[in-house]
Parts: C-alpha cells; structure tokens; sequence
C-alpha cells in the first residue's frame, strides 16, 4: 500500500478538493470511497450508521491516531465517540429508531410526515415566491379552469400499516399549491330566488323565472336564424323567455365565445315579437340565485324509422346533464359556466312522425304536441327524479336546455296563438339584421366596387364533373354582361373554395364554409385554377373578394375602434379570418345584397344536382329575397317583376335585377 511522507495511506485519505473558482466541488462531500446509502429495500439504519463509523475508523487512523498526532487530541476524539454512542443508544431504545424503528426503507412504507411541517413548507414557498410566473394552467376560460382545479381533493391521505388512531394523520401525498388566479371575477353573492326572479323577470307577476335557451343548433348561421326563431315561438307559446345564444365560426350555441350581438342586432328576436335575454344575463342570473335553478335537457331529433308516429323517449338512467344518445355532446352549462341544478330531471327526446313538414297540417300539428308535451302532467311526474313514484308531485323545470336537429318548421305564429292567446302575436320569420360593425364595414367596400357585378357560386355536394364546364359557362356570361354594360369593371366573387388561397400560389387553404373541407376534391382545384386563368383573359373586369378588399380599405377611426373591440382589443392587420371565420359569410351576404347585378349558377331540382352549377342553399334563398325587398322599397312598393330581366335604365344607387343565373352548357337566361 502507497504511503505518503507522513506515513499515511494514501487510498484511505478523505480529501476535500478545490475546483478553480476556489469553492468545494460537487465531490468535495464524498470521499474517494465514496458509498452509496439508503437507496435499496434492505438496507436498514443500522448498516448505514456502519458505514459511517467505518469512515470515522479510517480518519481517525490516518489523522488521530496515526504518526505524529498529539495525545490531547487523542483522549478529546475518545470523548467525543463516547458521546455521540450514548446519543445514538438513546435514540435506537425501545425499538424506535431516527428511521422508523431500525425499519428498512422499503416501497412499502409510507412515511410519517407532522402536518406542521406542510404549514412550514407553504411559509417556504410564499417566501422564496415559488411559481413566479407559473401561469401555464390558466388557459382559455382562466375563472372556469381555476374553479375546476379547485373541486378536486388538496390533499390524499393513505393510512399506514398499524398506525397510531390517536397520531396525526400519514399523507402519502405533499399538496399543490394552486396560485389565485388574478384575472378571475370576484364570485358573485347569492340572492334568494324569489327576490332575485322579481329583479330579472319583473312581467311575470312574483312566478319564478322560466327560460328556454337553444344550447345546440344543428346547422350553420343562415339556416340556425330560422332554427332559432322556431324555439323562440315555441318559448313565447310555453310562456318563456328565450335565452339568446353565443355565436362563433358561423354557429349558434351555448358552447361558443362571442355573444349574440357579435353577429346580429340584439333586438333581432325581440323585434318579431319574441321576449329574449342575453347568454351572459342568464348565466349571471344563474350563479346568483340561491337555490340554483332546476334545468332539463330537451333533445328534438329528425324522425326516426322505429317510431313512424312520433314518440318521446324518458331517460331515466342517465347522466341528466347530456344529451340523450349524443354523451359526448357538450352543452357547456355545468358548473363553473352556470349553476344550473339538472339532477331533478330525466333528458328528454322528442322524434316528429314521419313526413310530418311536408304539408302545413303535419307541421302545425307536430309543433302543438311538442306544446302539450312539455306542459303534460304525466311526462313531467314521469321524467321528474324527485322520487321513485310516479304519482309523486312535481314542478316544470325553470329552464329548458334545448338540443335542436331538426331541418323543417314546426311552429308558426297561429299555434303560439293558440297556446298564449294574451300574449301579442309574434311577427313571421325574417332574417335577423346584422351587428352594425360588420354593415358599415360592408358599406365602405360597396363604395369602392359600385358599380359591380357580385357572384355566389356554391360548390359543395355539386356534381365535381360539371365544376370545369361551369366554370366556362361563368366566364362567357361575365364577358357578354361586360359588353352590355361597359360602366361595370369590378366582379365580387363569394364562394365557399378558398380562392384566395390559389391566387397567392397556396394549395388550397381554410374554406369558407365549415363543412367544405369534407367533399372538396381535386376537381374542384381543377376548375377554379381554369377559372382564374380564364378570367384574367376578359378585358376592363377585376376580380375581387373581401380578403382583397380589406387590404385596401381605409378605415375612419370610429370603425377601427369598433373593429379592435371585436377583436379583444387587438388590432385587425392578421385579417378578419383570424377574428372569426364566420364572418366571411356574413360580409360576402351585405356586400352582395347591395350589387347592382347578382349572378349565381342554375341549381338542381330538389337534391338533385345534374346539370347543376350551383348548390340552391338557404344562402343563396336569403340574398335573392332580401334583393327583392330592396327592389320594392326603391320602386316605391309597387310590384315588381322579378324574374332575370335586367333594368334597362340603370340608375345609380339602384339594383339592377334581383337575380339571374349561368348555365351548365352556356346558356344565358337574359
């Protein structure tokens, strides 16, 4: 073995090193024999306290008791080990050691943690400001997620084997501090429900509050206007108030995040006679009211081939917050959203009879059994869950969560009549003005194009051979219009292919229209790639669509201002695609509602689509008989004749024809 000058082993020394900044290194702890300790199940106390003396023997040896080392220092080291034995003899009597009792740290025990040592942890952390900038979890709905990490346990507790009752209680798990959230609201306080029902809903006389709210609605904005007032007759006959929607991506419902009047005028229903309340209003009513409101779930679903007269079916074993047979529906009113109370009542689904729109009889006598069904005594005692009895009392929901699916009407003024006879007979169905952000900003690019040519060229679920041929069939209409009307040098294109995309050299990007993405085909690339080529070949035409627009509008300061609003406060350079999409379509419907000219492709009869250049749509429907409602104010209500003849004297301001179409083969209807 080496020895140093001193006599001493050298591969037995305990070294502390130096690194070069002149502070101990991560080593400077370990000795060159360094052991490792504790990490495996069977090592007990004992055995590690061995190996320490085991390194006190070498020290001593090499620096006590070796050649050279005084005698003072010798009996004061003795002392010293003769105390601290007697220490550890205190600490190991009676079979209770520093680690458990001598016990091996194995998987299998859990140990002991005093709860004041959590409350020293937590002083710990706020001290030190642990999670400075943690703010990772807040996401999205910042108040919503908070309150939802704050329903789960802080602590789990684990009872270990032959535990002391009377000691404190194991945690088996060291709590997550969860930061307060600074920009959650301050919860609001509760208010009794009969004080709280007087406030919000005054016209009912001291009853409780009743609301129906149109939590889904199955199909995009053009059509869900028309779902939407068919719930709010169905409110106005059920003596309740309707619950106005959020909107978002040209869809109606509860789960979405702008409010109404994003899209549409807030007195858009209340006009036609309906009596309605914003989304945020209720939910607000909802968090206030002590007791939470009683809610139900009411799905109303196309016919269904078992059930040929109609049927309503009682969920009485589900979940009663979903939507029966759709789980993993969503409609976004549980707790934190709303404290709507649904556990007192089973979801209920109401299936029409079959070919029941097909004539004005089926659909007014489906729609007064949807009535009599939601007022009977024997489906409410039956679908209530405040007991097993059938005969047991019950009382009607306070709101109504609608999932709406069907396609054709089923109410009209003359039932809710029937139904609510004091109340002032709504108005018939029209289509919902929009917010005045988006027709003022429709306004400015009219003013650039007028006069001009505005096109609607539906293309989904049309037939993808006749894109190419239809495409022709378009270019030779536009240039024989150019020749008759040589004032005309701008075409607005609105479609639901993002054409936009081919014209900057893309692949094809973000559709217009939410459920383009799924039938879209390389036809379709095919003919509107032709279109762009062909179009660039007429003389004295612009093509042009809102995105192109936009990037020369000069905004006045009050419109940005309103713009940077609906955008969160943001300002709007990325695009209005970046806002929301569905506002594609709402500004490609005001834009071309005001065209001097309106051309779309021929459709096909009923669902066919041969020979078809377009798709007819509820898009399309809205555009031609807003166009005629203008054309009758400017002639100054008289009749007019609205078929594809084009005015000859041209006026400016005026439109020009309501509508007219290009067909499959070339043909021109005027």
């Amino acid at each position: 073995m080496d020895r140093d000058r001193h006599g001493r082993s050298s591969s037995n020394s305990f070294r502390i090193s130096i690194n070069r900044t002149g502070s101990p290194s991560r080593d400077s702890l370990t000795g060159r024999r360094s052991r490792r300790r504790g990490h495996g199940s069977n090592r007990s106390a004992f055995s590690t306290v061995l190996e320490l003396l085991e390194d006190v023997r070498e020290w001593l040896g090499g620096r006590v008791f070796g050649r050279g080392a005084s005698g003072v220092r010798r009996w004061t080291v003795l002392l010293g080990l003769v105390s601290f034995f007697a220490l550890w003899r205190t600490f190991v009597s009676d079979g209770e050691g520093i680690f458990g009792g001598g016990q091996a740290l194995g998987d299998d025990v859990v140990p002991e943690v005093d709860r004041l040592a959590l409350d020293k942890l937590r002083l710990l952390e706020i001290h030190f400001g642990a999670d400075e900038d943690g703010q990772d979890d807040v996401t999205g709905d910042g108040a919503a997620d908070t309150a939802a990490r704050l329903e789960e346990p802080a602590v789990k507790y684990q009872k270990a084997p032959e535990h002391d009752a009377d000691a404190p209680p194991l945690v088996a798990e060291i709590p997550n501090y969860v930061k307060p959230d600074p920009l959650a609201p301050v919860p609001l306080s509760k208010v009794p429900a009969d004080i709280l029902d007087a406030e919000i809903c005054p016209d009912r006389n001291g009853e409780p509050c009743s609301f129906l709210i149109a939590a889904w609605l199955g199909e995009q904005e053009t059509k869900a206007q028309q779902h939407l007032y068919q719930l709010g007759l169905l409110a106005v006959a059920l003596n309740r108030t309707l619950v106005l929607p959020n909107v978002q991506k040209s869809r109606l419902g509860t789960c979405y995040a702008n409010p109404f009047s994003f899209y549409y005028s807030p007195d858009s229903l209340s006009n036609l006679g309906i009596p309605t309340i914003s989304y945020a209003d209720f939910a607000q009513w909802s968090e206030r009211r002590d007791p939470p409101a009683s809610a139900q779930v009411v799905s109303m679903i196309s016919a269904k081939a078992l059930y040929t007269q109609g049927a309503i079916e009682i969920d009485s074993a589900s979940d009663p917050n979903l939507v029966p047979n759709k789980p993993s529906r969503n409609l976004c009113l549980r707790p934190p959203r709303t404290r709507l109370d649904f556990s007192g009542h089973s979801p209920l689904a109401i299936y029409p009879p079959e070919g029941y729109h097909k004539n004005e009889a089926g659909r007014v006598g489906f729609g007064e059994s949807v009535v009599n069904t939601l007022k009977s005594e024997e489906v409410g005692s039956k679908s209530s869950r405040a007991s097993a009895s059938v005969n047991a009392a019950y009382s009607l929901p306070n709101v109504y969560a609608f999932n709406y699916e069907l396609r054709f009407p089923m109410m009209s003024p003359a039932v809710v009549t029937s139904f609510a006879p004091d109340a002032e007979p709504p108005l018939p169905f029209s289509h919902f003005p929009y917010s005045s952000t988006w027709t003022d900003l429709a306004d400015l690019v009219i003013e650039n194009l007028s006069p001009f040519i505005a096109i609607h060229w539906r293309t989904e679920t049309l037939t993808p051979a006749n894109l190419a041929p239809c495409a022709s069939s378009l270019i030779r209409k536009l240039v024989l219009l150019k020749s008759k009307y040589p004032e005309i040098t701008n075409v607005y294109l609105a479609t639901d292919y993002p054409i936009e995309e081919l014209e900057s050299q893309g692949a094809g990007g973000t559709p217009h229209s939410g459920t383009f993405s799924k039938v879209v085909t390389e036809q379709h690339h095919t003919a509107f790639r032709a279109f762009l080529r062909d179009f660039k070949k007429v003389k004295g035409l612009r093509l042009t669509t809102f995105s192109k627009e936009q990037q020369r509008l000069e905004l006045p300061e009050e419109l940005r201002e309103r713009l940077a609003l609906s955008s969160g406060g943001e300002d709007d350079e990325r695009g209005l695609e970046s806002l929301d999409p569905g506002l594609y379509g709402i500004l490609d419907k005001t834009i071309a509602v005001k065209a001097e000219i309106f051309l779309t492709g021929v459709p096909g009869v009923g669902s066919s689509t041969v020979g078809a250049c377009s798709k007819l749509s509820s898009f399309t429907n809205q555009l031609i008989e807003t166009r005629e409602g203008i054309r009758l104010a400017q002639n100054g209500g008289e009749e007019l004749d609205v078929s594809e003849q084009i005015e000859e004297v041209r006026e400016p301001g005026k439109l020009w024809n309501s509508v007219s179409h290009w067909a499959l083969k070339g043909e021109t209807d005027d």
